[in-house]
């Protein structure tokens, strides 16, 4: 939100129907900034999460489950810090998160701060998701760096990721397209997924639910 405007309002209503979810910092020199998950796909549940660390700008993570085609799958999306015993903190608090529940398709997603190939944060999460992207993807003029990455657990076929170069007047990062082809999921086993994961999100007071 600048400046009176709702950029997520406005997000909203140029996709048409769809789902939000949304993880607001409210800052008294910056105002309010954050992220936004939409999904044309009903979202289930979603929590925002404070993995911020004292001293440091607040992060937060948005942690949702979407009934996606086939089976419902988990979308993490955060915007980790700076400093690197920082993002070590907050990179622990989203491996515990994927821990959780691992019976979900799991896309964790967003701008972690990295570039060096087999830093800290493509380590753990790799050992956890599998490989991640590698697009360069900033300064969106030339990108350099492979700041904003995807990785995806997924029983479906991951068929190509890739950074949108056409959408880079829109920030100084370029955003990531990973299109992945749907899980397919016997009746059964759907069944006992949504169980199990309606039991974790009543039981969970270790977030906050986002209406």
């Amino acid at each position: 939100i600048d400046r009176g405007v709702d950029g997520f309002a406005l997000l909203r209503e140029a996709m048409g129907a769809v789902d939000m979810v949304t993880a607001n910092v409210n800052r008294r020199i910056a105002g309010i900034y954050g992220q936004v998950l939409l999904s044309r796909y009903p979202i289930r549940w979603g929590h925002k999460v404070d993995i911020s660390v004292v001293g440091r700008e607040p992060r937060r993570a948005i942690d949702a489950l979407i009934d996606t085609p086939g089976a419902p799958t988990r979308v993490i999306a955060t915007h980790l810090g700076l400093a690197g015993g920082e993002r070590r903190f907050q990179i622990g608090e989203l491996c515990g998160l994927v821990e959780a529940r691992p019976e979900n398709d799991t896309v964790l997603l967003g701008d972690v701060n990295e570039w060096r190939r087999r830093g800290f944060a493509e380590r753990r999460l790799s050992s956890l998701l599998g490989p991640g992207t590698r697009d360069r993807t900033y300064p969106a003029a030339r990108p350099v760096f492979p700041l904003d990455r995807i990785w995806a657990r997924t029983r479906g076929r991951v068929f190509e990721s890739r950074a949108a170069r056409e959408a880079g007047l829109a920030s100084d990062h370029l955003p990531l397209v990973m299109d992945i082809e749907p899980a397919v999921t016997g009746q059964r086993e759907a069944a006992a997924i949504a169980r199990s994961s309606q039991s974790a999100s009543s039981s969970d007071s270790a977030v906050t639910t986002v209406g």
